[in-house]
């Protein structure tokens, strides 16, 4: 997430009344919704290391 976007985003939050009460709740469905990212792409990356492993798996991921 660009710098940009963030600084837009904590402005806007900054207006509403009980943004703050809202942090750690939001902060925890950041949490769970990044560790599930990871642990879908470690699930569908290939374990091939070599410069052409993640060109191979973007070629198969392309497919319609």
């Amino acid at each position: 997430m660009s710098e940009d976007l963030l600084r837009r985003f904590a402005a806007k939050l900054n207006g509403v009344p009980g943004t703050a009460d809202r942090v750690a709740r939001v902060a925890a469905l950041v949490e769970d919704t990044n560790s599930r990212v990871a642990a879908e792409a470690l699930r569908v990356l290939p374990v091939d290391s070599s410069p052409y492993g993640f060109q191979h798996w973007l070629a198969a991921t392309d497919k319609p």
